[in-house]
């Protein structure tokens, strides 16, 4: 196939279907690029290549065509070119007519396809248009390609096998992949002889890569046997290392390898695998056999800053304390060297051993210190010890195959890692092969399996940490399956437990293997288990017996370095089960020393707020608004209203203002039908209005709640109204974005309808607005209410009735008033801006933002005689306040 042949090919790509739609404008810019290469290959202008019918376009392509079969071979040509150094292409391309090889030279990645196939990796080609593909960054480029070029084995070998892509065979596929990064990883780093597996298989497995199926299962089999037993096996594996401990035990088989999937193997071994990072190479690994997280290999991790915010407090801080006070101590420093072999790390969510990782180098560098500090002190000590930190004493339960067996190798290369530096420093290491011992990784359902099966209660000088990132999901988000397994963990302990996220079952199941024993715990989890309904839910099951909350990270954000990464807004909480002298708190930069950590993560007494039917502390009685359950039916838009009018001028006296969260927060315009049982005969002979309650009638007569079906008979009017006001309300709405810096809040007239989206107070106080549009609401209403994935939600119940309020005298109730109205005036002056347009962070208005200082400042100065100095301070006082009432009240 000529040049000319090959770029009429490529710029055919537009008429095929394939998944083009995704990139609609790359796809006209690579198609554009395609057909101007083409005019000007036949023009004769632009050809500089130095191979043989070669054609090289600058900064766009090198393209060479291939004898049959020999498309990976001229691909090795192009990556030679000498031309490439001034030209820079983008792609390097060849075909045979059958085949396609591609490479991109700045990255490294690469394609090969049948041509027919050409048009399902068009995304590939974007570079030769100038745009950029998406790829994860600030991450080890060795991590990044390792993955891309597994990534692309995987596939290939599923397509040319596709029984291996079965249930059936996943487990046999996950093997093949975890022993082959195996074995380029121990060919790279010494502990096999340099390139010994590569060459033993690339030597026998023929020149399209015909025969590698035997040759792995030859090799394989080899690897599990000691090198004198191996007589039934081919003469060329007789040199390879006898590995032993269970990797290449079982039942051995491998997929047919193609010509695409050999040259991906190739390309896989012809990596540095000396530079691969464990902290993160077990979740990139994972993602290979994930084809939904295929698109953003690098994201789906945690990263090592985060697992630090775990197991720092949890254990590592108190052993850097240990040393630190031990330092001229040989023998406290051999007690830590003896106290840290006693050390189990469980991770009971572990997915691909990030946790497990980290945790162990950053124990063995401890111990690396430690034996320095001892040679200091002592001469030669380290030098006749090795180290004390087994693999045996890390734990985990993963419920995916695959995130199974990426933990243990995982574990396993941070272990040569951290052997060969000891080796570095001391001169001393232990024998890589054969393997002696692996971590304790469980494949199962961590809700269903018993804990103390998988990882031992500590015994004598034994010490557990349990730690991990457990999966987050709320109740709209659970599936049948994980519902039952909530049932299975709470049923007859927990009441309510629907209410809590899906990952409040590992704290509970954490909190009770810990009690009683030398274990402690800290898990991340959304923050949403420290807020609103879900504390009094779970904690109560948790804070007893001793067991009580040592450490905590207060909301804060957590995501990775890989870039557009989406960050969840999270908490850590650290379980303990004996008094501890020192609790710490840790809200962003800032670290405070605490007398109590509660639920709510507040320094304070142990407290579960509960709804109350009315304020506690005789604040004005809030009801939530009217709700129709009308269909829609009772609802007009200003058009509608227009419409009515214009047919039935008489309908003005049936027809309100229709106000809910979102008609409060951006002005939208809205009414709805209004009508009174005394009105209800007259209002029905409006023929607008008869058509509309008919509807109404219809829809709740077919309604499945049979509490609703009842109000057919009175279409009429909302299915719960509790609208009484004689002059004014106040609305609140129920859910709110986070970013403002206050809560919304409206005053509106007696004409005005509130529906069920707002709290209201029917001809309540003015200052009550103070009230609500101050700080301390806020943060009271953030922690006890709870959010609404990102959002605040206000309970009248939980938030409006349990808020703590000194006793006011009439003259703070008259500042409060003129505080309010200052506020409401304010917004006035800058009309027809709503309350979401004012109250963006990024655009509020100076003089209403000082209002609101000013309001701030005066309510917090009749709490404590000054401004508050953080949000935490506003808490912890407030929780005072509700905790002395709650006493008063004999609660």
């Amino acid at each position: 196939m000529n040049p000319t042949e090959i770029y009429d090919a490529l710029s055919e790509i537009a008429a095929k279907p394939f998944n083009a739609s995704e990139f609609p404008f790359e796809f006209a810019l690579a198609t554009d690029a395609a057909q101007a290469a083409v005019a000007k290959l036949r023009a004769g202008t632009t050809n500089k290549s130095d191979l043989p019918s070669g054609v090289l376009f600058n900064k766009k392509f090198h393209y060479a065509p291939a004898l049959g079969g020999m498309v990976a071979i001229t691909l090795d040509q192009l990556k030679a070119s000498k031309k490439n150094a001034s030209a820079k292409p983008a792609i390097l391309l060849t075909t045979d007519g059958e085949t396609i090889a591609a490479l991109h030279p700045a990255s490294g990645e690469s394609l090969h396809c049948k041509f027919a196939e050409l048009g399902d990796h068009f995304g590939f080609f974007l570079p030769a248009a100038g745009k950029e593909r998406y790829k994860a960054v600030e991450e080890n480029p060795v991590d990044i390609k390792a993955t891309g070029k597994l990534a692309r084995l995987y596939d290939a070998l599923i397509k040319a096998n596709p029984d291996w892509a079965t249930a059936e065979r996943r487990h046999e596929m996950n093997q093949l992949m975890m022993r082959i990064i195996f074995c380029l990883f121990s060919e790279d780093v010494g502990i096999f002889a340099e390139n010994q597996f590569s060459k033993a298989i690339f030597t026998h497995a023929g020149d399209k890569g015909e025969e590698t199926r035997e040759v792995l299962i030859s090799a394989f089999r080899a690897m599990n046997l000691p090198q004198g037993s191996r007589g039934d096996l081919p003469a060329w594996t007789h040199d390879l290392e006898y590995v032993n401990g269970g990797l290449f035990a079982g039942s051995i088989d491998a997929p047919r390898f193609d010509t695409i999937a050999f040259r991906y193997f190739k390309e896989a071994a012809s990596l540095n695998w000396r530079e691969i990072n464990p902290d993160i190479f077990g979740s990139m690994i994972q993602s290979v056999a994930d084809p939904e997280k295929r698109s953003e290999l690098g994201m789906h991790y945690t990263s090592v800053p985060n697992i630090m915010k775990v197991i720092g407090p949890l254990f590592l801080d108190d052993i850097d304390a240990d040393i630190e006070k031990s330092w001229d101590k040989p023998k406290a420093l051999q007690q830590i060297i003896q106290r840290l072999g006693n050390i189990r790390v469980f991770d009971p969510a572990c997915g691909s051993g990030n946790f497990l990782v980290v945790a162990y180098r950053q124990l063995r560098e401890r111990e690396l210190k430690v034996y320095e500090r001892l040679e200091a002190l002592k001469g030669n000590y380290a030098r006749e010890m090795f180290s004390a930190i087994s693999l045996k004493n890390f734990y985990g339960i993963e419920i995916t195959d695959f995130g199974v067996e990426t933990a243990k190798l995982a574990l396993f290369i941070a272990e040569y890692q951290a052997n060969a530096l000891f080796q570095t420093v001391f001169g001393k290491t232990v024998a890589a092969l054969p393997l002696k011992e692996a971590a304790n990784i469980v494949h199962g359902n961590a809700l269903r399996l018993d804990w103390e099966e998988v990882c031992p209660p500590p015994s004598g000088e034994q010490e557990v940490y349990i730690a991990g990132n457990p999966p987050f999901l709320g109740d709209g988000s659970r599936s049948d399956e994980q519902n039952a397994d909530m049932d299975y963990v709470f049923s007859g302990e927990v009441d309510a437990y629907r209410r809590v996220d899906f990952v409040a079952c590992w704290f509970f199941k954490a909190s009770k293997y810990i009690r009683g024993r030398h274990a402690q715990s800290a898990l991340v989890s959304t923050n949403s288990i420290c807020q609103g309904q879900a504390v009094g839910a779970l904690w109560p099951s948790i804070l007893k017996d001793d067991i009580l909350i040592n450490f905590a990270h207060k909301s804060f954000k957590w995501s990775n370095n890989a870039s557009a990464n989406a960050a969840v807004i999270c908490v850590i909480v650290g379980l303990k089960n004996k008094p501890s002298k020192k609790k710490v708190l840790f809200d962003g930069n800032t670290i405070n020393e605490a007398h109590n950590i509660n639920a709510y993560l507040i320094d304070g007494p142990n407290m579960f707020i509960d709804a109350e039917p009315k304020s506690i502390f005789n604040l004005p009685y809030m009801e939530y608004g009217n709700k129709p359950t009308d269909g829609g039916f009772l609802i007009l838009s200003p058009e509608e209203r227009s419409e009515l009018l214009s047919e039935a001028p008489e309908s003005s006296w049936f027809i309100k203002r229709y106000m809910g969260s979102q008609e409060v927060v951006k002005g939208i315009e809205r009414f709805c039908i209004w009508v009174s049982d005394q009105d209800a005969t007259t209002a029905s002979q409006i023929p607008f209005l008869k058509q509309r309650f008919d509807q109404v009638a219809k829809f709740r007569a077919a309604s499945k709640a049979a509490q609703t079906r009842p109000w057919a008979a009175y279409p009429y009017k909302f299915r719960q109204a509790q609208n009484w006001a004689k002059q004014s309300a106040i609305l609140v709405p129920s859910v709110t974005s986070e970013r403002r810096p206050y809560l919304p809040v409206a005053l509106v007239g007696a004409d005005v309808i509130s529906s069920n989206l707002n709290q209201v107070l029917y001809d309540a106080p003015e200052w009550c607005i103070a009230l609500i549009a101050s700080k301390l609401h806020l943060v009271w209403i953030a922690t006890v209410c709870g959010k609404l994935k990102s959002d605040f939600r206000y309970s009248n119940t939980l938030g409006w009735n349990t808020f703590p309020v000194p006793k006011f005298t009439e003259a703070q109730l008259e500042a409060l008033t003129a505080s309010a109205r200052k506020i409401l005036k304010t917004r006035y002056l800058h009309h027809p801006k709503t309350i979401a347009d004012l109250y963006d962070p990024d655009k509020m208005p100076d003089d209403l933002r000082e209002a609101h200082r000013e309001n701030d400042e005066l309510l917090e100065t009749m709490y404590i005689g000054r401004p508050f100095r953080n949000d935490s301070e506003r808490l912890e006082h407030l929780f005072k306040l509700y905790a002395a009432k709650m006493k008063s009240l004999g609660k």
